[in-house]
């Protein structure tokens, strides 16, 4: 797998996409279908450690190091009436704030019909007996947190939802990085392979068309129409090429007839006479003749020779 997920084509960030994308669907439709099953068994109203009723004094006992909050229904009222009075021991004990860090806010119901607002909390540490005295027309009830969020997060269909929702969270950004980890390959440009009789193989490359979407043009159409009719049934074009029998013996000659770098017989035979004359006379080698000198003085006026001309 280590060594796949670099290629081009790897196909791991895909399989991560789309293993993220189901854990994140199951995820979310694991806890919608739960959750107001959930709510509705959670309501203070029938989960709750005790039952204040208006102008009323309750004595609850208190485990030690877990939040006990007191809620009122709001419903009618869009606000809380009246106060709590707790006491520990005799002494008054000041009731903390809600916030977001507590875990403890407003709770709705049934869509929003059902309101209940948080009048404080109190966390003893260690076990002890509280007092609550009620000074309210309204009835609270006092809520054990720690009880709500054992009974509502250790439902198998909640933890398996929230397995789901962390995977997902891991998988779609780890595929996403491995998307635009992928090598990057220069862009080649199409060809045919055609292989003629003999079994040879002949690459026909287009060079002005590459894999950026360019537009072939009506020439290029034309002839890749016309090699898919000459294909046979395998995809392939047989393509024979004949090459003239003596081609490949003819040289281009010598630009001037009579340099001495001729290799016609007669030149070379020429050279050697004159190497041989004027070493028995001891006078220069003088210019070479070649064909074009023995040829009439008559044909020499009419094809002068290479040196008078480039001279001028």
């Amino acid at each position: 797998m280590s060594e796949d997920i670099g290629q081009k084509n790897s196909p791991w960030p895909k399989r991560l996409l789309i293993a993220g994308i189901i854990t994140l669907i199951l995820g979310v439709a694991g806890l919608w279908s739960t959750l107001p099953s959930i709510n509705d068994d959670l309501v203070p109203d029938n989960f709750n450690d005790a039952v204040i009723e208006p102008g009323a004094t309750v004595e609850v006992n208190l485990t030690g190091l877990r939040i006990y909050s007191l809620f009122q229904n709001t419903t009618e009222s869009n606000g809380i009436d009246g106060s709590v009075t707790v006491l520990q021991d005799g002494e008054e004990i000041e009731l903390r704030a809600p916030s977001m860090f507590s875990g403890i806010g407003e709770m709705e119901y049934d869509g929003g019909k059902i309101t209940y607002s948080p009048m404080g909390w109190v966390q003893p540490s260690e076990a002890t007996t509280m007092e609550f005295i009620s000074q309210s027309n309204q009835t609270i009830y006092l809520v054990d947190q720690n009880k709500v969020s054992e009974e509502a997060f250790t439902q198998p269909v909640i933890l398996s939802s929230c397995f789901s929702l962390v995977i997902s969270v891991c998988l779609l950004p780890l595929s996403l990085i491995l998307f635009f980890m992928r090598k990057k390959d220069a862009p080649k440009s199409p060809n045919v392979t055609l292989q003629t009789s003999d079994g040879r193989q002949l690459n026909l490359q287009m060079e002005g068309l590459t894999n950026s979407g360019a537009v072939l043009t009506t020439e290029q159409i034309y002839a890749l129409a016309r090699l898919q009719e000459k294909a046979g049934p395998d995809g392939k074009i047989t393509v024979d090429i004949q090459m003239p029998s003596g081609l490949a013996s003819k040289s281009v000659p010598p630009p001037f007839s009579d340099r001495p770098d001729d290799n016609s017989a007669d030149a070379v035979k020429s050279f050697k006479q004159n190497v041989k004359e004027s070493q028995l006379s001891k006078q220069p080698i003088s210019e070479v003749d070649t064909e074009s000198s023995t040829t009439s003085s008559g044909d020499e006026k009419k094809s002068p020779n290479w040196k008078d001309w480039d001279e001028g």
